[in-house]
């Protein structure tokens, strides 16, 4: 037994799960009869209370990132957390800072002009929301940042706490924080000029997920780059089996533009863009 409450993700309205010390609401409730509720957390700089929160730094070249390090769970996400670092469906693993992440801010750090002329950046399946916080830095001041994640717990204690702690000087905050399955917070997202994710791609059903998203919402001159380890073992993910499921999509190319090496659990940087006809 995984240990997880059956009663977990929560129906609409229901916060008995959020957790109460903070001043964050939820906005947006709606239901999608197939996969289930798509809400987003409410951002109020003013209202953000991080006393007590320690905090563990990422030096990535140019930039020092903070994210929490202890985070303070409710029961329910306890019992997730303590028995995997990720349940399909359940929880996305959304309070890990997987490698993957951190490969794209090193690679960013090493491309200073990624953002340059960025208007719109979306950071699908979020977590720690490091790599939107990363695009907040470097964009202009008034690009919209979209955070998503599976989980509302991830972005109420973990997204847009780190967010607050490393960007709530750099105003104005044109922010979303969305949480929900990806086929249903689609009909909540624009279109970007670029789309960042880090270890999501670990199976098939989730690459068709990713791959609609991007079908989707990526503007027709947008970037998205999607990091991720080469196989995913057991599961049947990983980039070779994307690489293959963009490409014959008609629609999308990719290239890749980052590998760690060719021996061992190998991992890589892709680049997606339209096929302009």
């Amino acid at each position: 037994s995984s240990g997880i409450n059956a009663e977990w993700p929560l129906r609409p309205g229901d916060t008995s799960n959020v957790d109460a010390v903070d001043e964050l609401l939820l906005l947006n409730l709606t239901v999608d009869e197939k996969h289930g509720p798509v809400e987003e957390v409410h951002y109020d700089a003013a209202s953000i209370n991080l006393l007590f929160l320690q905090w563990t730094e990422l030096s990535v070249e140019d930039e020092a990132l903070l994210y929490v390090k202890d985070i303070a769970l409710t029961s329910t996400m306890k019992s997730i957390t303590s028995s995997s670092d990720l349940v399909p469906n359940i929880y996305e693993g959304g309070f890990e800072v997987w490698e993957c992440t951190i490969d794209l801010l090193k690679y960013f750090a090493a491309t200073s002009d990624a953002f340059s002329s960025c208007t719109s950046v979306l950071d699908l399946g979020c977590g720690s929301g490091l790599l939107g916080i990363y695009a907040k830095i470097k964009c202009a001041p008034s690009s919209t940042i979209h955070f998503q994640d599976f989980n509302r717990e991830v972005l109420a204690n973990f997204t847009v706490k780190n967010y607050h702690r490393n960007c709530k000087d750099i105003v104005p905050h044109n922010t979303r924080f969305i949480s929900g399955d990806w086929d249903a917070v689609s009909k909540s997202l624009q279109r970007y000029d670029i789309i960042l994710s880090a270890e999501t791609i670990y199976n098939i059903e989730s690459q068709r997920k990713v791959l609609k998203i991007l079908q989707k919402h990526l503007s027709s001159l947008g970037v998205a780059y999607i990091a991720a380890k080469r196989h995913y073992f057991g599961v049947g993910g990983g980039v070779l089996d994307f690489q293959e499921l963009v490409m014959g999509s008609g629609s999308m190319k990719c290239d890749v533009v980052w590998t760690s090496g060719v021996t061992g659990l190998a991992r890589d940087i892709l680049r997606v863009t339209n096929i302009l006809s």
